[in-house]
């Protein structure tokens, strides 16, 4: 009986190759995100290698963050997520980025209105003064991870409800159009469930749990920016820390 466990010419390991090949079928979107890989008897044929090197490989491909494990059910294809981590100031869409994916958006509504008395508190504005109130789905390869609920004080955006578009880059349109650049932002995470309005903009079941990240954006020259938060898929987002032991 042959065995693959031995290299192949060219100094390539059967895990290798193996590895390299779905990684490349994975890339190509033969399998698209959140859907089941065929089952390790078929890929390992078709491959040609054993199951226990394929199932290195898979292994190698989940600890990458490409696949995830379902006991008694196979092999998953990870969805497109974003991840954040402490110290680190990035947008979305710097965020998409750096892990190869397309970031998107589309504008569910944009208004001015009189601000409340508690988010003028945040916002550091007298109550009643006018802000921009800006709701946008996010998405990743064209997936809905996110729905973005912002405020702005108008004073510093003016007209930046007529500006706005889905493809337009807020943070770079804040930058260029307003001189607006953010240094920090206080940031709260919590779990909740989806309403039915969230469940609906990001195609999930109503009171799918969701990881909400409230925050407070806060300008070069020390003034609050914005403020709002950001419902994530319970799916699609990940939060990294490091952790030390004072």
């Amino acid at each position: 009986m042959r065995s693959d466990t031995r290299e192949r010419p060219g100094g390539r390991s059967p895990s290798l190759s193996a590895y390299r090949a779905l990684t490349s079928s994975l890339a190509a979107g033969r399998w698209p995100p959140g859907s089941l890989l065929p089952s390790e008897r078929a890929l390992a044929e078709e491959l040609g290698v054993s199951r226990t090197t394929l199932r290195h490989a898979l292994k190698e491909l989940a600890d990458a963050g490409f696949l995830e494990p379902a006991p008694q059910r196979g092999w998953f294809v990870a969805r497109a997520y974003i991840s954040e981590g402490p110290n680190v100031l990035a947008g979305f869409s710097e965020g998409a980025a750096a892990r190869g994916l397309t970031a998107g958006s589309r504008i569910v509504s944009v208004e001015v209105r009189p601000c409340a008395f508690e988010m003028a508190e945040v916002l550091g504005i007298p109550p009643a003064s006018e802000i921009v109130v800006l709701e946008r789905v996010r998405t990743l390869d064209a997936l809905p991870v996110a729905v973005q609920t912002l405020s702005l004080p108008h004073r510093l955006v003016p007209d930046l409800h007529r500006a706005l578009s889905d493809e337009a880059s807020l943070y770079r349109l804040l930058s260029e159009r307003y001189n607006l650049t953010p240094s920090r932002c206080d940031y709260t995470l919590q779990a909740e469930a989806a309403t039915s309005h969230i469940a609906k903009l990001l195609d999930v079941a109503p009171d799918s749990p969701v990881l909400v990240g409230h925050e407070v954006t806060i300008d070069t020259q020390d003034r609050v920016m914005a403020a709002g938060r950001m419902v994530y898929r319970g799916d699609a987002y990940r939060f990294t820390a490091t952790l030390f032991r004072l």
